[in-house]
């Protein structure tokens, strides 16, 4: 086969594929991106408390 036989057929493919693909509603995008970025914010609120305990800690052992 030659490039452009498998370049438009690997385009096939994808077409065919995505038509298959269940997308969100926009309500569904938004809950879903509000609810990463809450989790990552608590997170990283977290693993910040856990580094100052820590360093506190190393401080006053040395």
């Amino acid at each position: 086969m030659k490039f452009i036989d498998k370049a438009k057929s690997f385009i096939d493919d994808v077409i065919v594929e995505m038509r298959k693909v269940s997308w969100p509603t926009w309500e569904q995008l938004v809950n879903s991106s509000v609810v990463v970025i809450v989790i990552s914010a608590l997170f990283t609120f977290y693993i910040f408390v856990v580094d100052q305990i820590v360093s506190f800690v190393v401080k006053h052992l040395y």
